[in-house]
């Protein structure tokens, strides 16, 4: 049986990150100077949406310009690189309240982890060798360097990692694909960070990127696979789309929900999000499971949670 992990921003909020509106609050107070911009975040649904209307002013009829587009998307960054020196100034990925039970022992059960985040948390806190035995370590295929630089007291440096040679998956590593690239990822053509409007484009023409999400497709077709999803809210279609697909071609695969709102997240995603590109329905998704409690609970001392959580992995 193959057991693989997906994350969305509710998994780095159990650190104290930001979910998407969060950051929103803090991208309009960077874009105060920039009213036309300012006000652009503030009458969309959200700032990816009016990023993609930035990016498209001939389908939206939004006057940007070249300079506005770069203040904008330069402000996105910035937001992300103040979560992650927050991320990075915590002395470890340890949950409040953690006892006998650790998220470090617990995610090396996976055989891979796939992420939506772009922030920094797995890479300063994360190393699949805290479950002795299995892996040696993690990397992030294609990426160089494989392995984040280790902090020095807390202190975050902003350095570029590039695409590399995409190698044959080291069977002694836990792979972790960042399925919409990184803050600090580029490539010759430039940044490998996937935001706003077109990402499925985006994606596809970006090599690294295309193929990562090629193989998320393989892992969820393999037979018996079981796929936890902590902190996704259901907003991508692209990603809806190859969840729908693979569970119509593979009738083994399940689907376990960590969020607070358990399964009810697929439902309210499915109705909030598929209105206007007519997107496959998320809503038919076998659910094997779900957990409507907070990671700092279930890890925190929470025997009936926990215990549940880990059947997934019978």
């Amino acid at each position: 049986m193959t057991h693989i992990l997906l994350t969305g921003a509710g998994f780095t909020r159990n650190w104290g990150g930001w979910l998407a509106k969060e950051l929103e609050g803090d991208l309009l107070a960077r874009l105060a100077p920039h009213e036309q911009l300012r006000r652009l975040v503030q009458n969309s649904e959200n700032y990816e949406e009016a990023l993609g209307k930035a990016r498209s002013p001939g389908y939206s009829g939004i006057s940007v310009s070249p300079a506005q587009l770069k203040i904008f998307e330069d402000a996105i960054k910035e937001s992300f690189w103040a979560m992650n020196v927050a991320l990075g100034q915590r002395i470890s990925m340890y949950l409040s309240g953690e006892s006998k039970r650790s998220i470090l022992e617990f995610l090396p059960k996976f055989d891979a982890i796939f992420s939506l985040n772009q922030d920094l948390l797995l890479e300063f806190h994360y190393n699949a060798a805290h479950q002795p035995g299995r892996w040696i370590g993690s990397y992030y295929p294609g990426i160089e360097p494989e392995v984040a630089t280790p902090l020095n007291a807390g202190e975050v440096v902003r350095v570029e990692r590039r695409v590399g040679t995409i190698n044959a998956v080291d069977p002694r590593r836990q792979p972790i694909y960042k399925l919409h690239g990184s803050v600090e990822w580029v490539d010759g053509s430039g940044s490998l960070f996937v935001v706003g409007g077109g990402k499925e484009a985006y994606i596809q023409s970006k090599p690294l990127l295309k193929q990562y999400s090629e193989v998320f497709v393989e892992y969820l077709r393999r037979p018996k696979t079981r796929l936890m999803i902590i902190g996704y809210g259901f907003a991508d279609e692209h990603i809806n789309r190859l969840l729908v697909e693979a569970s119509q071609s593979n009738p083994s695969l399940g689907f376990f929900h960590v969020h607070p709102e358990g399964r009810d997240a697929v439902h309210r995603g499915a109705r909030d999000h598929v209105m206007i590109y007519d997107s496959p329905s998320t809503a038919s998704l076998p659910c094997i499971g779900e957990s409507r409690r907070l990671l700092t609970s279930t890890f925190g001392g929470d025997t009936l949670e926990f215990d549940k959580l880990m059947r997934f992995f019978v």
